[in-house]
């Protein structure tokens, strides 16, 4: 597995939750702490919206992929959001 690959799938529920709480337990501790905390937090926040973004899109166009060919790949039909969300993509095309 490559670096990018290992990027896109590390979970970052703990790291997050670490750095959401040490923000918030470091408001009267230090400004340097604080500070360090809070960017912590916001630097995997963007991380993990990259990753939901990746995983949205690929999602999205298997769906859309379902809905024009009728065949699900690996026999799992997409949840009924995100075959709304492609149905939504597919109608702005238009």
């Amino acid at each position: 597995m490559n670096v990018k690959n290992r990027l896109q799938t590390m979970p970052l529920g703990w790291p997050l939750a670490l750095a959401s709480a040490g923000t918030i337990a470091t408001i009267f501790a230090g400004k340097k702490l604080h500070v360090a905390f809070g960017a912590a937090w916001g630097i995997l926040s963007v991380w993990h919206t990259c990753q939901h973004y990746g995983k949205m899109k690929h999602d999205l166009q298997k769906a859309q992929d379902y809905l024009r060919t009728g065949i699900a790949p690996k026999g799992q039909r997409p949840d009924a959001y995100t075959l709304a969300l492609a149905r939504y993509a597919n109608h702005q095309k238009r």
